[in-house]
Formats: structure tokens, C-alpha cells, sequence
């Protein structure tokens, strides 16, 4: 009896937080506090910032301002707002004190991100909860028990077009395939059609030899795109991806996978599907290592019992 007290609180919680995460990403504007969220879910002031330190990682004014700073560089990078509107959004009550804590968090300030070709300013959250005009609103996941876990999310992803170049062989070629895709998008000014940007690992089964597995250092564009560059392109299916979160350095993502795939994927209920490919999606762009954030997608189906 009392196990199943305890599955419920923590089911009550968890439904608690979020819904406190989704009033805080639709009311960025607004002035909130953590005591008058904690009055709005039902909770004391005193569990709700337990409880949601712990499910988060952060407490409710870090995420509060972490999210509003992601916010401001998004409409740095994709709108005309100038600085001071921006500002005064974010929550600071002058340009130069936004300047200041924006040059601290990113070592840049306002109107050097804003001539940076690719780069979203995601900023490090346990809980995968991040701002985006365009993602699901439940775009984030809890941690029941506040351990240091390789979160998992399983996603449905619509089919993406992509053009690149291809890699041939050990996947160790891919950098220099990389500085080679970057010259050519910057030769034609192609860095403004790039929905995403990302590595795609077609052949990742192991009977697949080294020699033979094909790789790409591509971007994601609309279907309309005009490849005349000579691009090789590639179309990466629909379905159901398990998706986590790497921080760090490009060299540091081999490490990530092996450490996901041991300790994540034998036990979830999903085995990996060798038909798609799996992919890295890199969410910012000429930033120092410990900011670079990619997530690591990898194709899954329901493992039936």
C-alpha cells in the first residue's frame, strides 16, 4: 500500500511540474514567481522548489531566465527587434544590463551573435527543456529520481530532405568533409537555407565493414530547395527516433553513443532499427566546446513481447 501511495505522489508531482514548465514557457512576458506558480499548481512554496529542482534540474528563476535568454537569441538570429526591445522583453530593465548578462552567459555580445551565420544559443537544461517557436510543447523530460541518467525521449520525426557531402569509409573522414561542406555553403551563401545541420550515419549496422559505410555532413532544407551546387542528397524516413542530449565537443559525441546504447537501450522496450539511419543534429554553431549541443537520434521500433 504504501509503495503505491508513494507511485502516485510521484505521479502527482510530475504532473504538477509540468504543468508549471508550460505555464512558464506561455507567459515568458509576465513576471512570475515561483511562489505565485507554486499557488497556481496547488502546491507550498517550500516542495514546489523541491520538487522542482529535482524533477529539472534548476530551480523556477534559472529556468525562468535561461529560457527567456534563449528566447532573446532567437529573436536575435530571426527577427529585426533591435536590442533594447529584446531587453526590455527579457525581463532587464536596461539594454546595458542585458548586454552584460548576455556577454557573460555566451562570451558574446548582442550584436556579434546576431552576425554569427549558424547558432540558436541553446543553453545546458537536464531536463531537454528548451525554447522554440515551433517544438512541442512537451519537448522535455523529468527525472523521477535525481540521478545523473542518459535521458531518453522517443520522437516522431517527419521525413527530412538533406544535401551534403558524402563520406566514404571510417567516419574519422568526416571533419575533413565537414571544413569541405563549409566552404562551399559559405562560397554560395547557403547558411540562410539550412534548416538544420547534421551528421546522418546510413549503414550504422555492424555487418556493415568500416571500408563501406557511407556517412554525409549535410543540412536539412525545404523540399523546394534548388540543389544546383551538386550536393549529394539523401532523404531521411519518418518514424519513431530515440532521442538524447550530448554537451561538449564533436569528439566528445563517439563516447555519448557508446554510453547510451549500453546503458539505455537493453532495457527500454525498444531495439534500434538498422533500415534508418541514425543521425546527430547540431542545435549551435562556432560557440566554445562546453556550450556545443547536439542531439543524438537513432531509429527504434517497439520491441513485442
Amino acid at each position: 500500500m504504501r509503495g503505491v501511495m508513494r507511485t502516485n505522489t510521484k505521479i502527482d508531482w510530475h504532473r504538477r511540474v509540468e504543468e508549471a514548465i508550460l505555464r512558464i514557457m506561455g507567459a515568458l512576458d509576465e513576471p512570475l514567481n515561483f511562489r505565485q506558480i507554486s499557488q497556481e499548481v496547488h502546491a507550498s512554496p517550500y516542495h514546489f522548489h523541491r520538487k522542482f529542482r529535482e524533477l529539472t534540474g534548476e530551480n523556477v528563476h534559472a529556468c525562468l531566465k535561461r529560457l527567456r535568454m534563449e528566447r532573446a537569441m532567437h529573436f536575435l538570429r530571426h527577427s529585426s527587434a533591435d536590442v533594447t526591445t529584446i531587453a526590455l522583453d527579457s525581463g532587464y530593465e536596461t539594454p546595458e544590463a542585458f548586454t552584460k548578462a548576455f556577454k557573460r552567459i555566451y562570451g558574446l555580445t548582442p550584436s556579434e551573435a546576431r552576425r554569427l551565420p549558424f547558432w540558436n544559443g541553446v543553453l545546458h537544461s537536464s531536463a531537454g527543456l528548451h525554447y522554440s517557436e515551433h517544438r512541442p510543447a512537451y519537448w522535455f523530460y523529468l527525472n523521477p529520481e535525481g540521478v545523473n541518467i542518459m535521458q531518453t525521449k522517443i520522437t516522431a520525426f517527419a521525413p527530412k530532405r538533406i544535401v551534403g557531402l558524402r563520406n566514404v569509409g571510417d567516419y574519422w573522414g568526416l571533419p575533413r568533409v565537414w571544413e569541405q561542406f563549409h566552404q562551399i555553403l559559405g562560397q554560395h551563401g547557403l547558411y540562410a537555407q539550412a534548416k538544420e545541420m547534421m551528421s546522418v550515419f546510413p549503414d550504422h549496422a555492424d555487418a556493415i565493414p568500416v571500408e563501406d559505410k557511407m556517412s554525409y555532413a549535410a543540412m536539412a532544407v525545404s523540399p523546394d530547395f534548388d540543389n544546383r551546387y551538386g550536393l549529394d542528397e539523401y532523404t531521411i524516413p519518418e518514424g519513431l527516433y530515440a532521442v538524447t542530449v550530448h554537451f561538449g565537443s564533436s569528439e566528445e559525441i563517439g563516447p555519448t553513443w557508446d554510453r547510451w546504447m549500453q546503458e539505455w537501450l537493453p532495457d527500454s522496450g525498444w531495439r534500434a532499427d538498422p533500415s534508418r539511419p541514425n543521425y546527430e543534429w547540431y542545435q549551435n554553431h562556432g560557440v566554445p566546446p562546453e556550450l556545443q549541443l547536439t542531439f543524438l537520434c537513432t531509429p527504434v521500433v517497439k520491441v513485442q513481447v
